[in-house]
């Protein structure tokens, strides 16, 4: 999957589109939860737009990724309390970085699970990160009709989480997005480690 995002990387902070999905996610993730202070994994993170911005008030920040491209750009950007790994996600890379050993307050999931072969195992995989109560955030797009099988419902969502075995703390449409397509909704899914 790494070579598909490889080639969206140098240009991806100068879409308009991009830094507005970013911006508000970053402000609907601080009305969901307060940063300041968190142990965060950035999942799927990108070239970082959402890191960034989460930067200056979190603890630390590892912000991973199949694309080394897109790691690379988010490498440049020279951010103190960031570390970053390219890698795909799995039992086998946790067990073989020690910057996954340590334990997430908070893991945040922008525009990344729609993506994911097999969303409830990422979920599980994920948990194992999380400190008892951490909690796991992500933005994505709403299914549509017009685009049936991509994005998720509110079910969908509700039913992965459960079935990972997180609590349930809200699932919202919080913002739209407006392309030539026409409106997108994003539905933001919250939950706890239990």
């Amino acid at each position: 999957m790494s070579e598909n995002w490889d080639q969206y990387a140098e240009e991806w902070d100068s879409k308009e589109d991009v830094n507005f999905y970013s911006e508000k996610a970053y402000q609907t993730l601080l009305e969901a939860v307060a940063i300041e202070s968190l142990n965060i994994l950035d999942f799927g993170c990108g070239t970082g737009l959402l890191t960034e911005k989460m930067a200056p008030i979190a603890n630390r920040i590892l912000a991973v990724d199949s694309s080394e491209k897109m790691i690379s750009v988010l490498n440049d950007k020279g951010l103190d309390n960031v570390s970053t790994l390219a890698v795909d996600l799995s039992e086998e890379t946790i067990k073989a970085n020690k910057l996954l050993q340590s334990k997430f307050d908070l893991i945040v999931a922008s525009s990344v699970c729609a993506f994911l072969p097999d969303f409830e195992k990422s979920l599980r995989l994920l948990k194992t990160l999380l400190v008892p109560s951490g909690i796991f955030i992500q933005w994505d797009w709403k299914e549509t009709e017009k685009y049936p099988g991509f994005g998720f419902t509110k079910n969908r969502i509700e039913s992965a989480f459960i079935n990972s075995g997180f609590h349930v703390l809200s699932i919202a449409e919080p913002f739209l997005f407006t392309s030539e397509d026409g409106e997108m909704k994003v539905i933001m899914g919250v939950a706890k480690n239990s």
